[in-house]
């Protein structure tokens, strides 16, 4: 018979309860180191796809920044890795999806945060730390005096972009506001047809204001006025509150008046926020004025129509002419310039699609796509391998339902442009055809610019194997036009390489200065995530929070801006007025969308915009 110890019994009781409760100090608290690394991984890997209300993606509506809201969705169950369905699909490498392969991954260290942290009871998450509150006098501060230091001849040439808002909402971390910085480093230069990359220069101690010469991107003063015209934050200094301080209203005036003598009594606004152009500078309608409208003189001096969305009737045609490409002539002529590959669906598209290569004159490389209906019954390239069918139809020629254009810009970049099947500029791709699961644009919509920039994180992605060079049903010479046109496997993977390559240097070159160094290794491959995506979808997914909107109008004054909403009658009146609530927030569509004022600028009226407290 087994002895029984009182002492070894109450260790084992003892070492147990230490075990399944790691997470708690010896105070009996929460362990905050556990619950802070359990965060951090959930921020970065799961909070992009679900941000509550609203994010319902994997079917899960939970907010991966709020434990109750994941414990109420049942994602966590505490002390249960079974029934945790959150860390089930991280453990089995189900999330994020496998087919988002831009999107960063945990490692086996940040599974194991996850594993103790639900083993020790889900504590909360300490509060995310906040950021030494900057003034809006300050940041204007901070401009003028880089305007004012520049040559009198330059000062024309100069515009900022400010990230400040961004900076005052405790919700944003720093790796927002780094990969902010980058992004708008690259939406920049993917504007622009100079040779040159345009870095983008801070002017402030924070790194929240921009300094950018846009002529060396090209650019026009009718640049920026397409995109003050679409402006929607924009607040007059005579609007500006005064909250306290005396005299921060009347510095504010004299900031812009002497911005305004200094640029000659030029009174355009010379600042705009980086999160809204990055995520609408890059979508249409801006992307195509500002990269093609108002870039290539072909389209500058054409004559307008009546369409908002493509007022000069642009084609692929018009790019190709600019781009001195024939496509007829290099898919037609002997040998064959043109390079293709076939395959059934792709990440964006489930039906039939064939891309093809054009090398430019000088290097870089112009790249179609020709994308298909399911209903097409000339979608199947085994069978119609040749083509596109032009004026006659052959018995060998595909017929397309529209496309994609990717093509190398002098500086590196790429520039993107989606087409009908008669080469017509789209907006969007049509959803039939393909969608975005990660709803870059605000849905699943693939529009123009925006989803394409986001899409090729690391320039042309490896499609799969070719199915058409061994299974066309062709003979003679139609077969060796085939096997012209849709090279091996091998060769078409090192020119998809090549390409990829010097899209990739550009790209490091131009975002190390806005990165750190685990910025480069949250994908595993020495490649950062995706910038422009982050920010896009943080701009136009995540619900606005009372913190959100008190960063955009710049009160530093939470509780304070939450009584003024609960008193003033016209907060709930314009909009706003579920913000007086804990939990409350509003739809980033309806504050920033412009019909007469922005509802932005209506809540400045009534909160008062930019307080000195």
């Amino acid at each position: 018979m087994l002895s029984f110890h009182p002492q070894l019994f109450a260790y084992l009781l003892i070492f147990s309860a230490a075990m399944a409760n790691y997470a708690v100090a010896q105070d009996g608290q929460p362990n905050p180191e556990l619950a802070t690394k359990a965060g951090a991984v959930l921020n970065d890997f799961c909070f992009r796809c679900h941000r509550g209300e609203g994010s319902s993606a994997g079917g899960y509506a939970f907010n991966a920044r709020d434990v109750a809201s994941m414990t109420d969705e049942s994602v966590v169950t505490p002390e249960s890795l079974e029934d945790s369905d959150l860390y089930n699909a991280m453990y089995r490498g189900r999330m994020p999806p496998r087919n988002q392969a831009g999107l960063p991954r945990p490692t086996a260290e940040d599974i194991d945060v996850i594993k103790q942290w639900i083993e020790a009871g889900t504590p909360e998450f300490p509060p995310i730390p906040r950021r030494e509150f900057i003034p809006l006098v300050d940041v204007m501060s901070s401009m003028f005096m880089h305007y004012q230091q520049l040559d009198p001849r330059q000062r024309s040439h100069y515009r900022y972009f400010t990230l400040t808002n961004l900076w005052n909402d405790v919700n944003v971390d720093e790796r927002q506001l780094r990969m902010t910085r980058a992004a708008l480093a690259k939406a920049l230069n993917s504007l622009s047809w100079e040779a040159n990359l345009v870095e983008p220069e801070a002017v402030d101690e924070h790194k929240t204001a921009y300094a950018v010469d846009i002529s060396q991107l090209g650019w026009t003063s009718e640049h920026w006025n397409a995109l003050i015209s679409d402006y929607p934050y924009h607040i007059e200094s005579d609007s500006i509150v005064d909250g306290g301080s005396g005299d921060v209203v009347e510095k504010m005036r004299r900031i812009d008046e002497d911005m305004i003598r200094l640029s000659g009594n030029d009174r355009q606004i010379k600042h705009l926020r980086a999160d809204w152009f990055v995520t609408i500078g890059l979508r249409p309608r801006l992307y195509h004025s500002l990269l093609y409208e108002l870039s290539l003189p072909v389209l500058r001096n054409r004559r307008a129509n009546n369409s908002p969305s493509d007022p000069k009737s642009m084609t692929d045609l018009d790019l190709e002419n600019v781009l001195g490409i024939d496509v007829a002539s290099n898919i037609d002529r002997r040998p064959v310039k043109a390079r293709r590959v076939g395959f059934a669906e792709s990440g964006i598209s489930g039906q039939n699609r064939m891309i093809e290569r054009h090398p430019l004159a000088g290097g870089g490389y112009y790249w179609k796509s020709y994308d298909f209906l399911g209903s097409n019954s000339r979608a199947i390239l085994t069978e119609f391998p040749l083509g596109p069918a032009r004026d006659g139809q052959d018995d060998f020629s595909f017929e397309h339902d529209g496309g994609e254009i990717i093509f190398t810009l002098p500086n590196g970049l790429q520039g993107y442009l989606l087409t009908t099947a008669k080469g017509a500029r789209l907006d969007a791709g049509p959803i039939e055809i393909v969608g975005d699961a990660l709803k870059t644009s605000g849905n699943q919509l693939i529009v123009n610019g925006l989803s394409c920039v986001v899409c090729h994180r690391k320039g042309m992605i490896e499609p799969p194997d070719d199915i058409v060079r061994g299974s066309a049903g062709a003979f003679g010479n139609l077969a060796d036009r085939v096997r012209e046109l849709y090279p091996e496997t091998s060769q078409m993977q090192k020119l998809v390489a090549a390409d990829s390559e010097l899209f990739v240097r550009t790209m490091m070159r131009l975002l190390k200065p806005y990165l750190e160094d685990d910025d480069f290794q949250a994908i595993g491959d020495g490649f950062p995530a995706e910038p422009v995506g982050e920010v896009a979808r943080w701009y136009l997914l995540q619900p606005m929070s009372l913190e959100t909107v008190a960063g955009e109008l710049y009160h530093q004054d939470i509780d304070t801006l939450r009584l003024m909403i609960k008193s003033d009658a016209r907060a709930r009146q314009i909009g706003i007025g579920q913000l007086k609530n804990e939990s409350g927030t509003i739809k980033r569509e309806a504050w920033h969308h412009i019909e007469g004022r922005s509802l932005m600028q209506q809540a400045a009226d009534v909160l008062g915009y930019a307080p000195a407290e």
